[in-house]
């Protein structure tokens, strides 16, 4: 699978030609932009945030992406860690952040890491057998493919839920009462947000945070946190080769 890559630094280029299988290598937003805006099955995107100087551009740029291909997977480089903070601050939905400290092996390792996870996450995305659920909606239901309901909120002040997906959101009238009991993979972490935990990727226990592979950061309460620590080990790893045939590595 093919990677996009934004990157001025010509010694990162010739290492990414040597990795990687199909790099694609640019050197402005606009010609990588350009380069993605055909591709809607959600590209793999390694951001360099340094770009001739500016510190914020990667992030600026990863913004753009994700406001127009919500599916992306994006994995930022910067050398200085500080830069991580600014995370939170864009909403980029970031897979992985990797500090270029050097260019041994341990960043090779850690990128390629990030790059499978990527491919694994397209293929859930994608390629997965849909699973439909009937949820309520009021005095009604609707048919939904769970596959791709990465998390369910309550809305503040209603009897409403939304049902977050990689490209919309749907309102239902229920509550996590009724629709968490619907199927094992969704789990409730919190009075007011269930997930799918197929898309689960890390919990920090300290800071009650979970995060799903989509970027999204959520709570857990005190509640939960036990049943959300249980399923941790479970669905965080992606599978190997020998368990899911139609996966390529990147080697």
């Amino acid at each position: 699978m093919a990677c996009y890559i934004l990157t001025t630094k010509k010694r990162d280029q010739r290492l990414f030609r040597k990795i990687l299988t199909d790099p694609h290598i640019f050197e402005t937003p606009r010609e990588l932009l350009l380069a993605i805006r055909s591709n809607k099955r959600g590209p793999i995107l390694i951001i360099d945030l340094e770009i001739r100087g500016h510190e914020k551009i990667g992030f600026q740029t990863a913004e753009l992406v994700k406001k127009n291909n919500p599916n992306a997977q994006i994995i930022l480089l910067a050398e200085d860690s500080r830069l991580a903070n600014y995370c939170f601050e864009y909403q980029v939905g970031v897979l992985d952040f990797i500090i270029k400290n050097d260019r041994d092996l341990t960043f090779q390792k850690r990128l390629l890491r990030a790059i499978e996870k990527a491919q694994y996450n397209l293929h859930k995305i994608f390629y997965t057998k849909p699973i439909f659920v009937r949820f309520p909606n009021g005095t009604r239901s609707i048919l939904v493919d769970l596959t791709h309901i990465i998390y369910i909120s309550c809305e503040k002040g209603t009897h409403h839920l939304i049902l977050h997906e990689h490209d919309r959101i749907t309102k239902i009238r229920a509550t996590l009462k009724t629709v968490v009991p619907l199927h094992k993979d969704i789990c409730q972490i919190h009075s007011s947000f269930a997930i799918n935990l197929n898309y689960l990727k890390d919990y920090q226990p300290k800071k009650k945070i979970i995060t799903l592979s989509t970027g999204n950061a959520l709570p857990v309460s005190r509640r939960y946190a036990s049943e959300v620590r249980m399923h941790t080990t479970r669905f965080t790893q992606p599978p190997s080769k020998d368990e899911n045939p139609n996966f390529k590595r990147n080697d």
